[in-house]
C-alpha cells in the first residue's frame, strides 16, 4: 500500500500536469472588419474536433475563445455540429500553423459564399516582437499610407504591416494618454499624398492595440484601432 505522503505526491503531480496542458491552451479573438447591415453576427467556430457559437463584432474585438491545441484549420458554420464528418468541406477556413498559438480572426464580408457569407484570414498575435505597448498595424489597401501617432511616424507600403511603438511617453518610459494621430495616403504609389483623418485617441500601456486599413467602397480608405487586453490571471 502507498503511504500517505506518496499518495499526495501523485496527486500534486496530476495537479501540476493538467494545469501545464491547460497553459498549452490556442486562443483567438475575432473582429469582422466594416461589416455589412446584413452580414452575420453569430457564427460557428469549427477546430476540426468540436465547435462553439462566437461573436462577429465590427467595432471591438471578440471574446477571447479557446480552441483544440493540434487544430490545423478553423472553419466559421452557420450551425453547431456535433459530427466532424458533417462539416463541409468548403466553409469559410483559414489554415493555422502550429506555432500560432494565439491568433486574431478577421472576417470579410463574400456574400457570393454558399456556406456563410465571408471569408477568414488569421493574424499571429504570438510572436515575441508584438509586446504590451505596441501597437501592430496591417495595410490591407493597395495605397501608401503615412501617420504621425504621438511621438511615432508610421510608413506602411500597399499590403503590408508593420509594429508601431508607444505613441505617448513620459521622461521617455511608454505611458497612457490622449494623442494626436494623423494619416494621409497615397493612390497607387503616385503623385501626392491626401489627408484621410487626424483624430485624438487614447493609448493604454498595459495593452497591446491592432491597427487596420482597408478598402471601404468610398474614396478614403477607412482605419480601424482596437485595444487587446489581457488580464495578467
Amino acid at each position: 500500500m502507498k503511504s500517505p505522503h506518496s499518495l499526495l505526491l501523485a496527486l500534486l503531480i496530476s495537479l501540476l500536469s493538467h494545469f501545464a496542458q491547460a497553459d498549452t491552451g490556442r486562443t483567438c479573438r475575432i473582429v469582422f472588419l466594416d461589416r455589412p447591415a446584413d452580414a452575420p453576427r453569430i457564427l460557428h467556430l469549427f477546430d476540426g474536433t468540436t465547435s462553439q457559437e462566437v461573436e462577429l463584432p465590427s467595432m471591438n474585438l471578440s471574446p477571447v475563445y479557446k480552441f483544440a491545441p493540434d487544430a490545423t484549420r478553423l472553419k466559421l458554420l452557420t450551425a453547431k455540429v456535433e459530427n466532424p464528418e458533417e462539416v463541409p468541406a468548403d466553409a469559410p477556413s483559414v489554415e493555422i500553423p502550429a506555432d500560432h498559438t494565439d491568433i486574431l480572426l478577421l472576417v470579410f464580408s463574400d456574400p457570393d459564399h454558399k456556406i456563410a457569407p465571408v471569408k477568414l484570414e488569421a493574424v499571429n498575435l504570438a510572436g515575441e516582437n508584438f509586446k504590451i505597448g505596441q501597437t501592430l498595424w496591417i495595410n490591407h489597401t493597395d495605397h501608401t499610407i503615412e501617420g504621425k501617432l504621438g511621438g511615432q511616424n508610421l510608413s506602411l507600403g500597399p499590403e503590408s504591416s508593420q509594429i508601431a511603438d508607444a505613441p505617448v511617453s513620459d521622461k521617455g518610459v511608454p505611458a497612457s494618454g490622449y494623442y494626436t494621430a494623423s494619416f494621409t495616403y497615397q493612390v497607387e504609389e503616385k503623385g501626392m499624398f491626401a489627408p484621410i483623418t487626424e483624430q485624438n485617441w487614447w493609448h493604454d500601456a498595459k495593452s497591446r492595440h491592432l491597427g487596420f486599413i482597408v478598402n471601404s467602397g468610398r474614396k478614403l480608405p477607412k482605419i480601424f484601432l482596437f485595444r487587446d487586453f489581457r488580464n495578467p490571471s
